[in-house]
């Protein structure tokens, strides 16, 4: 609101055929994007004075707290933008820097915990910041995450860094989170259902390390009822994930060899020194009661067990070579049993462990080729591939950044294309954060609406 007295009295305005207005001239300063605004339905006898005028006025993007210049003829007065009449966050509110457009996200990498992988990681970086405009002396926060469940309750930190402006949080759930499920629910109903845990998030002000008890992802881990609870400002939610008292069971794939063997395989990429299982099994319907398995494994990969799942069925005999890279596996069925088999689903007859050789430098795709032979058909399976997938780095999500969440389509108005940076980063088991921007591919739901 621009207000002007000026001295002429508003009786003179009465005998004018239209109605008058003061004829400043109002100028938004220190801001990238603004607009003024006009009532669809407006008063005509809203301006009709020569005391005062109000112009509605709209800023989408700034830098610098932005200021009101009005200018009536040669008089000019300025005066900044109140901060609390512009949609800004309390979340930076204690910064020394001008953050009207920063909003602070999140990314839990993984929403489902299990004992044996009991570490929760979440991605926090400032959108609305922009990019381009980045000083290696710049000092953004620091991020708390805290995870509560009941009176437990983990506490991790991370700063906000580079031109980015992102951080990963890592907390580690002690056993007692796992194996204490909440008064409410059974231990069964915690196995299949899992145990509702609630993350959130307060962002705070440092010099140095975030916080010394939390330096070098060290947590802060309260248990029982001995720990007060304090009131903490500021402190938002980023979400909930699920914590199983039992262990990760690993996405696999089905490769059959033949009509009668089939076998499991992990889909996940492993690292050099990993021991990989793979499950053999017949086929469903199967009759197959004998049967050799040669396998033969790619250089820098060894055979290092075999177990039988069910002794009491099957009788195993293993022959390897000396550098456990060929083995021949010969099964046979301890009471075979047609009748009791034909409507039996598949069932797993022994397990096998390949180690990948840690000082080989492996990458990429290893291969094991497989086949069956039928001693009493003297008969023999094709040769099949199966693929073991190495990295040296293990990532355990991909988040899409944009450099900001919102798109305003101003060119209308100012002639000029609206577009928003996109980058793809991949956070690895350690936390390290890289970008695979360069190495990805972006398509967009509708073309009409917005385009990559």
């Amino acid at each position: 609101v621009a207000e002007s007295r000026g001295g002429i009295m508003d009786s003179v305005q009465r005998f004018a055929n239209l109605p008058t207005y003061l004829p400043a001239s109002p100028r938004i300063c220190n801001a990238d994007v603004s607009f003024f605004l006009k009532e669809a339905n407006q008063d005509i006898m809203r301006n009709s004075s020569l005391q005062s005028r109000v112009d509605s006025f709209f800023i989408y993007k700034a830098k610098l707290p932005p200021i009101l210049n009005a200018t009536y003829g040669p008089f000019s007065v300025e005066q900044p933008v109140p901060l609390d009449l512009m949609l800004t966050t309390a979340s930076f509110g204690f910064t020394d820097e001008f953050t009207f457009n920063w909003k602070l996200k999140s990314h839990i990498l993984d929403s489902s915990i299990y004992s044996n992988k009991p570490k929760i990681q979440t991605l926090f970086y400032i959108a609305g910041k922009d990019w381009d405009d980045y000083s290696s002396a710049e000092t953004l926060p620091c991020v708390k995450m805290f995870a509560f469940l009941e009176s437990r309750e983990v506490v991790a930190s991370c700063r906000l860094k580079g031109h980015l402006g992102l951080c990963v949080a890592e907390l580690e759930l002690s056993p007692s989170w796992f194996s204490s499920p909440p008064p409410l629910l059974s231990e069964q109903m915690a196995s299949l259902e899992g145990i509702t845990v609630e993350l959130f998030y307060q962002i705070y002000a440092a010099d140095g390390e975030c916080s010394p008890e939390d330096a070098a992802w060290e947590n802060n881990i309260h248990a029982g009822d001995d720990i007060e609870h304090k009131a903490l400002p500021a402190m938002e939610r980023i979400g909930s994930i699920v914590v199983y008292p039992n262990h990760d069971k690993l996405k696999q794939s089905a490769l059959r060899l033949d009509d009668n063997i089939v076998i499991h395989l992990p889909l996940s990429p492993v690292k050099e020194g990993d021991v990989v299982t793979f499950h053999v099994s017949l086929t469903e319907g199967s009759l197959a009661d004998q049967f050799v398995l040669r396998i033969k494994t790619a250089p820098g990969v060894k055979i290092v067990d075999v177990r039988v799942s069910d002794a009491d069925q099957w009788g195993v005999q293993e022959e390897t070579d000396s550098e456990r890279s060929t083995a021949t596996i010969t099964c046979m069925l301890n009471d075979p049993s047609a009748e009791d088999r034909a409507n039996t689903s598949s069932y797993e007859i022994l397990q096998m462990d390949f180690e990948i050789d840690n000082s080989s430098s492996l990458t990429g795709a290893q291969q094991i080729t497989w086949q069956v032979e039928y001693p009493r058909d003297d008969s023999l399976s094709e040769l099949v591939v199966s693929e073991i997938f190495v990295s040296r780095t293990m990532f355990v999500g991909i988040v899409p950044l944009a450099m900001d969440t919102e798109v305003l389509n101003t060119a209308i108005l100012t002639g000029k294309t609206v577009s928003v940076p996109v980058k793809v980063v991949a956070v690895q088991e350690d936390g390290a954060v890289v970008d695979v921007s360069e190495s990805t591919e972006c398509k967009s739901a509708d073309e009409d609406v917005i385009k990559v």
